[in-house]
């Protein structure tokens, strides 16, 4: 395997760990389910690992030293050799951690917004009902 390929999957690495790392910071070290209650569905610490080990990927290929290399075709100068450096490491980790929280984020945004939205229509249904029990009373 060339030296591409493990920098590939040691950035993969450090993003699942960022993500499995948020998981146990967001309370979702879980199995992927659906909230029956929210009509909500909670990808877990899977959704989490999987979303950091992606996010590290994408950060890396973007702003790592290997952004600039020639994946398919020619190029008249030479190409960065692979290397991996501890900071890239680490901030592939930190990635994760980002990852794994925005998707926390998403999930808790549409939970509460059905949460609200189930506790308007309970206001609403109690606002009818107590104002039909007071003209009952005045009669």
């Amino acid at each position: 395997m060339s030296d591409a390929w493990l920098i590939v999957l040691a950035i993969f690495a450090a993003g699942v760990v960022g993500g499995l790392t948020n998981a146990a910071i967001a309370g979702e070290l879980r199995l992927p389910h659906r909230d029956p209650e929210a009509r909500v569905y909670k990808p877990g610490w899977i959704g989490n690992v999987l979303i950091g080990g992606v996010a590290a990927l994408v950060f890396w290929g973007l702003y790592g030293p290997m952004g600039q290399a020639v994946l398919i075709g020619t190029s008249s100068t030479a190409g960065p050799e692979p290397t991996l450096r501890v900071a890239e490491l680490f901030a592939a980790l930190l990635t994760g951690i980002g990852g794994g929280r925005l998707l926390t984020a998403e999930v808790e945004k549409r939970f509460f917004d059905k949460e609200k939205k189930a506790l308007t229509e309970t206001k609403d249904v109690l606002a009818i009902a107590v104002q039909g029990l007071a003209g009952e009373v005045k009669k």
